[in-house]
């Protein structure tokens, strides 16, 4: 088949190793970027034009523009021995909104609890972050795990803020 166009629409670009034309059973990749206007659910499309008889095809996307990242989206610390705290592990905030970003809260919850005794809990964090972070800026906030139990053991770190995806979670 031969490739006339390959076009993204709305927040969305594509790069493609299409080239021009496609032989017989060989196939090509097309990457789709997302990079959000606005902070929302945002639409768009990879529209693909050939000679093929069903063209065009045409590949729906979703994405959710936010105005905070905290990344990654989940830790591993692995086996721990009881009695122990592992090394910490940094996970990033970062304000991507053009205005100052309070920060009400950072706790780990799911964590045997949220007793105030930090020596009886299974994650611990300490942050950077303070009150509040500044437009474009990244704060850090460092997990540690220290098992209470022999057990597989999950906890989920929540950042809340006035983001309209608040809380943020890790």
């Amino acid at each position: 088949i031969t490739i006339s166009n390959i076009r993204a629409s709305g927040d969305y670009a594509q790069t493609n190793t299409c080239g021009s034309s496609l032989g017989a059973g060989a196939s090509c990749t097309i990457s789709a970027v997302f990079t959000p206007a606005v902070t929302s659910t945002r639409y768009g499309s990879v529209t693909i034009t050939s000679s093929d008889g069903a063209s065009p095809h045409v590949l729906n996307l979703t994405g959710a523009g936010t105005q905070v990242s905290v990344a990654p989206g989940s830790l591993d610390f692995g086996n721990q021995p009881l009695g122990t705290v592992s090394a910490s592990q940094p996970v990033t905030v970062t304000n991507l909104s053009s205005g100052t970003l309070p920060i009400f809260d950072i706790v780990v919850t799911g964590n045997n609890g949220t007793q105030p005794d930090t020596n009886t809990l299974n994650f611990r964090q300490t942050n950077n972050c303070g009150t509040s972070l500044a437009a474009g800026a990244s704060c850090t906030i460092n997990v540690s795990f220290a098992p209470q139990a022999v057990n597989t053991l999950t906890a989920t770190l929540s950042v809340s803020d006035n983001a309209p995806n608040s809380p943020q979670t890790s």
